[in-house]
């Protein structure tokens, strides 16, 4: 590779995959460049989808392998039901959600999880083939908390808690919500060990007018949503990654993971933006 001939002294790259419900597919855009490169993270940090993307990936499996997993589940013509995903023919994605009676989210994540567990043959961060970095945010006392070891997959579940959307998750003691609310990006946890750090921002873009007015549903996430915006933005001002990539995506929705094929289609400038960015 040019890059590495030019700069010998990076050998470590990390890879931090950020929050976003459905637009997290992206990072499959990444982890197949990676991949058709020949290029392998020494360590990932992910938060929400992110961890989720992570997961699979440090446990082995590639990305074009993750993008076959998610055309498997892929159907046609979306459709919405007060700001969630509704339709006879999304069966498939809506029985990943299974409904909570619990006053403090939407659906459990359990079942999310559980299809997680069939492609993630590791039960521990240490059996992970690439050392993974996963966050979430304490309730108690709003700090952020970093798993690293011990079992993956209450980890992840935790990182993905979104507020009043997954039920909390509660492990060592602690109530545990989205590593958003804390950390939407996490590059800096790989900043000390990596000589290199790529950083994949999948926040989106939605419009809203007087004839497309968000719903009750749509305003409370995209009020979260701009808090992690933001958050990251004063990052990226004071602490960059060395490389920090955000693809185009409009209009998806926190669940819409039913419009896959549009992610991919919006995001895929982002392989040549990585391509150019890791040969400057």
């Amino acid at each position: 590779m040019k890059w590495l001939r030019r700069k010998p002294k990076i050998q470590k790259i990390g890879l931090a995959l950020g929050g976003g419900g459905a637009r997290g597919l992206a990072h499959i855009q990444v982890l197949e460049t990676l991949d058709e490169l020949g290029i392998r993270p020494h360590r990932i940090a992910g938060t929400s989808i992110g961890a989720v993307m992570g997961a699979l990936y440090a446990s082995g499996l590639a990305g074009k392998e993750m993008r076959a997993v998610v055309h498997e589940w892929q159907t046609p013509r979306p459709e919405k039901r007060h700001g969630i995903i509704d339709r006879r023919d999304l069966r498939r994605w809506a029985a990943l959600l299974d409904p909570s009676f619990d006053r403090s989210g939407l659906f459990k994540g359990e079942k999310i999880i559980k299809f997680l567990s069939d492609f993630v043959k590791c039960t521990t961060f240490e059996e992970l083939k690439i050392p993974l970095v996963v966050t979430a945010a304490d309730y108690s006392d709003a700090s952020e908390v970093v798993f690293k070891t011990g079992d993956l997959l209450s980890a992840v579940r935790a990182s993905i808690a979104i507020p009043g959307v997954f039920t909390p998750v509660e492990r060592d003691g602690r109530l545990l919500l989205d590593g958003g609310v804390v950390n939407p990006l996490p590059y800096d946890l790989l900043q000390d060990e990596c000589d290199l750090v790529i950083a994949m921002d999948v926040g989106g873009v939605r419009h809203a007018d007087e004839t497309n007015r968000p719903s009750f549903f749509d305003t409370v996430i995209g009020g979260f949503e701009i808090m992690e915006a933001s958050m990251i933005r004063r990052r990226l001002k004071f602490n960059p990654p060395d490389i920090y990539l955000r693809p185009d995506i409009r209009n998806i929705g926190l669940l819409e993971f039913n419009k896959a094929d549009e992610i991919f289609s919006q995001s895929a400038p982002i392989k040549d933006k990585l391509r150019a960015k890791l040969k400057m």
